[in-house]
């Protein structure tokens, strides 16, 4: 709509800024002002809150906020070199522009909790991102990039719930063992986050299935070794 509302007077400014169609103009740019307010400018910040991961948020937040100003200060540099009818012709393409990178690059987030988002960048992060099966890669939730990249490919609910199971059966395997080693050093805390349902059905699928010790490891924890594995190779 800003587009629209910019463009209509820009190849008839002495008209509507002038002319008969003065109000016209009025209406159209407090349309376009309502509308960039309504729009864009809630947008940015509520976009950069859900699609960075919470590691480098800040950090991407902050580059996107400085993008922003770039734009804007290129803007008031341009300005003292065309005048007002110029101004129209040449701004809105900028916000096309922007339009078009958003609808092409911008994950759908609405619907998505934000957790299972974090469960999908932490399988990016260990460099499993394959691997994930989730939610947040079915077709309704990814960019129009990722969809043409194939990304959606790998969704699959059943295998994504086996996941699950398994990634919560390490961090229960891992909460049992910090468990045994509080008890051997005589600092054991009584508070058990795991309920009595959940502990009995993973003592009882372990060795059936043949899972002791064999766990598949949680991405979080993926992500979080990464860094020692590296450290490691490179002193072999």
């Amino acid at each position: 709509m800003d587009f629209i509302f910019f463009v209509i007077p820009a190849f008839n400014y002495h008209y509507y800024a002038e002319g008969p169609g003065v109000h016209s103009f009025m209406a159209m740019y407090f349309l376009s002002s309502f509308f960039n307010q309504f729009g864009p400018n809630s947008v940015t910040f509520i976009a950069a809150a859900e699609v960075f991961p919470t590691p480098v948020r800040a950090t991407a937040h902050g580059f996107s906020a400085a993008c922003g100003k770039l734009g804007a200060l290129t803007a008031a540099v341009l300005y003292a070199y065309i005048d007002v009818p110029m101004r129209f012709l040449v701004v809105p393409w900028f916000g096309l522009a922007g339009a078009l990178i958003t609808l092409v690059f911008m994950p759908d987030t609405t619907g998505l909790d934000l957790k299972e988002q974090e469960r999908r960048w932490a399988f990016i992060r260990s460099g499993r991102e394959h691997e994930y099966h989730g939610i947040a890669i079915h077709s309704k939730h990814l960019s129009m990039w990722e969809n043409w990249r194939g990304v959606g490919k790998y969704y699959d609910a059943d295998a994504d719930y086996k996941q699950r199971v398994e990634e919560m059966r390490a961090d229960w395997e891992a909460a049992m063992a910090r468990r045994a080693a509080e008890k051997e050093g005589h600092d054991h805390d009584d508070e058990d986050d795991w309920s009595s349902e959940v502990s009995s059905f993973f003592e009882r699928t372990k060795t059936n299935n043949g899972k002791e010790g064999g766990s598949v490891m949680s991405p979080y924890k993926a992500s979080e070794q990464a860094p020692v594995i590296d450290e490691k190779s490179k002193e072999l």
